[in-house]
């Protein structure tokens, strides 16, 4: 067992390859235990396109020693929370219990998560689910505008398909898809355990070998393309009250050394309540409720993206305003005490994230998954204290630019008058 950070994070690695990563914190009543699989959404076909995420809802419809309703009943007899999500890159089953309760969590989430039965019934069931879920997202334009969004920026790429898959392409799934897919991916060499809290190292250690000492690594490695951003205009013409839309830029990989400046630049663009692009479509102009930005970065790529949704008659101005406060993080240095305002953000965002078991949980995953190693909090500080403000501005003049940009619009405008107020 090889320590990271002096006493503090413990690695381990099982005989059959599977990586364990664990921070003890006695202090805490919690512990939180994540069993990834590095397997996501941009490692499907087309046609498999949502499978990841279906098999996520089948790993809680039961295994051989477990039906659904004794999965339910034994997390709540232990007073805690199990739950999954599905993202691009990795797919994570996690719980949260009293640290006494980690031997039933070890072998519950290994147990949904190795040993789903896949039940031809389940599996209707949890497609019907789906197709609800899709239907729901559809009808909800300021959540699907991101799809879309992605869709376009990367297309003819998995890491633009949604990761709910689409309508085709579930009903198209059959058993023997899902049993496959599971068989090739849940490998020892391709999942990852990470656990914080109040927990025993050495016994953890042991509870994990027995639960994984049947699982043999990958017979096929995994491989992935690097998706190329399109700049371009999409409108989908909808009788909504609002228009929703993203304006997407290039943005940087997870583990860019320019991370701490495009953390800071999107924080002060529109990170928050004091961010710039709140401050003045919203508090200044009340043009919309919700105006932000967001970084979506991934292993080898990633996008930058502002969201609004504003009505018919305030798009033309929301669009020049977000132009103009783009154009002046390209031209002008931003004030030193507006950066140390972001700056104290992203540190108190971060230190606040260290009192939960769950945070520190995922953040080893992350940090395994994205950099092979544990980046501490202290370099992350450093790393936020040291951006200046020519940094955020040469960031800009490499993110912000016409010819960069993708516009997805939705809502009750077409595309010619679209085209006609961008000018």
């Amino acid at each position: 067992m090889k320590r990271r950070h002096g006493a503090t994070i413990l690695e381990a690695n099982l005989p059959g390859g599977l990586r364990v990563i664990m921070e003890p914190l006695r202090e805490f009543s919690s512990v939180s235990l994540g069993i990834w699989a590095l397997v996501g959404s941009r490692d499907e076909t087309a046609a498999q396109s949502g499978i990841t995420h279906l098999i996520e809802h089948l790993a809680f419809k039961g295994t051989p020693r477990r039906d659904a309703r004794k999965i339910a009943l034994e997390i709540d007899s232990m007073g805690g929370s199990l739950n999954a999500f599905t993202g691009k890159e990795f797919t994570s089953f996690y719980a949260r219990v009293l640290g006494e309760s980690l031997p039933l969590a070890v072998d519950l989430l290994s147990d949904i998560t190795l040993n789903s039965g896949f039940g031809g019934d389940d599996i209707e069931r949890e497609r019907e689910v789906i197709l609800q879920e899709i239907c729901m997202v559809d009808d909800t334009p300021d959540d699907v505008i991101h799809d879309l969004h992605c869709q376009e920026y990367w297309p003819d790429h998995s890491l633009g398909m949604p990761v709910l898959g689409t309508q085709e392409s579930l009903c198209g799934l059959s058993r023997e898809d899902v049993v496959s897919f599971h068989g090739a991916h849940f490998r020892a060499d391709r999942m990852l355990v990470t656990a914080a809290g109040n927990l025993d190292p050495e016994e953890l250690i042991r509870m994990l070998s027995e639960a994984f000492s049947g699982l043999e690594r990958s017979r096929v490695p995994l491989s992935r393309t690097v998706p190329r951003g399109v700049p371009g205009l999409c409108v989908q013409q909808r009788p909504v009250e609002q228009v929703h839309f993203c304006i997407g830029y290039p943005g940087l990989k997870y583990a860019d050394a320019r991370r701490y400046v495009m953390s800071l630049l999107n924080t002060v663009l529109g990170g928050g309540v004091s961010s710039r692009l709140f401050q003045k479509i919203r508090e200044e102009r009340g043009l919309a409720y919700s105006v932000f930005s967001y970084q979506s970065a991934h292993e080898d790529t990633g996008m930058h993206t502002i969201y609004c949704g504003t009505s018919r008659e305030g798009f033309g101005e929301a669009l020049r305003l977000i132009g103009e406060e783009t154009e002046d993080l390209m031209t002008r240095l931003i004030p030193e005490d507006e950066l140390d305002t972001a700056r104290l953000q992203l540190k108190g965002n971060l230190l606040l994230g260290l009192e939960s078991t769950g945070n520190r949980m995922n953040q080893l995953a992350r940090n395994a998954i994205f950099f092979d190693r544990q980046v501490s909090t202290k370099e992350i500080e450093e790393g936020i204290d040291n951006v200046t403000a020519q940094q955020i501005r040469d960031l800009s003049l490499e993110t912000f630019g016409k010819d960069r940009t993708s516009l997805t619009v939705i809502g009750p405008i077409s595309e010619d008058e679209v085209r006609e107020i961008r000018g």
